[in-house]
């Protein structure tokens, strides 16, 4: 039998906080019905966090509620394309982001493999550190700004007045 468990922590104390609640109980069952464990433990550094993600996500989804490209509706996974393809076009050359974006390649259009067409391959926000995260957030906000992009409050749901 195989168990996992992932835990991510931002800080010392929400990495004390959790192994105390999460991985010794974890450990702990298993242990006592003797299974064998094989505990691995990752340093990631500099990679964004799931609270970044979840705001990216959410801001995303606003502006595909909200914003039309050229008079055409387009879905949130649409939208993160073009939007980290224009952070990228307005950000490559800032200093403060240059080794970052350093880590990728460029966004290319391949042709497709079986129909006439293109697909665009580069950059994923999955790769983005946190500073490129912080920093696409920040450019969100003045992209929904420009376009007057009601936020939507992620406690309750509902857009901010």
């Amino acid at each position: 039998m195989s168990a996992s468990l992932t835990l991510e922590w931002q800080d010392a104390d929400t990495a004390n906080a959790s192994l105390k609640r999460e991985l010794i109980p974890f450990c702990k069952k298993r242990l006592d019905a003797g299974e064998h464990l094989f505990v691995e433990v990752r340093v990631r550094r500099d990679t964004k966090s799931r609270l970044q993600e979840q705001k990216m996500h959410a801001m995303l989804n606003d502006i595909a509620r909200q914003v039309k490209l050229y008079g055409k509706d387009l879905p949130a996974e649409s939208w993160k394309r073009v939007c980290v393809d224009a952070f990228k076009h307005e950000t490559k050359d800032d200093p403060d982001l240059k080794a970052d974006w350093g880590r990728f390649g460029d966004i290319e259009l391949v042709p497709a493999l079986n129909h006439p067409g293109f697909v665009m391959v580069g950059e994923q926000t999955r790769k983005f550190s946190m500073r490129l995260s912080s920093s696409f957030i920040e450019w969100l906000m003045f992209f929904g700004a420009e376009n007057s992009v009601v936020w939507t409050d992620p406690k309750t749901k509902r857009v901010e007045q």
